[in-house]
């Protein structure tokens, strides 16, 4: 009987302890990332403005530390959709090095954008 008011106690202690603790991370930052993909749904020709939105919240944390995941990945599309392969394969490579776990994926995204490979010379008629 004496040890439940201290179980108790003590349970009410790592409680009040546990929500005072500061967070150890901000978080990510999604900037306007929800909105900006419900305007490009509703308007599929927006799909510059989404590029944009994109742009606006990874410029806004140059260290990349709070790109939320698939950000990079979803700008980097946007560029390859626009014709800008050389620009999309640089943010498939920093989804792949921020989130290794997309590897697999992002190397066949890298591929998708890389030229096609040169035809070989045609064999002149012997």
């Amino acid at each position: 009987m004496k040890e439940r008011p201290r179980l108790v106690l003590a349970l009410v202690l790592a409680l009040a302890l546990g929500c005072a603790a500061p967070a150890t991370r901000a978080g990510f930052d999604w900037g306007g990332y929800e909105e900006s993909l419900h305007r490009l749904v509703r308007n599929p020709g927006g799909l510059d403005a989404y590029g944009a939105a994109l742009r606006k919240t990874i410029e806004r944390n140059p260290d990349g530390t709070r790109v939320p995941p698939g950000l990079y990945a979803e700008y980097g599309y946007v560029l390859l959709l626009s014709g800008r392969k050389a620009e999309a394969a640089e943010f498939f490579t920093k989804e792949k090095t921020r989130w290794p776990e997309a590897t697999v994926i992002m190397d066949r995204m890298i591929r998708a954008c890389a030229p096609p490979p040169a035809e070989p010379p045609a064999k002149e008629p012997s």
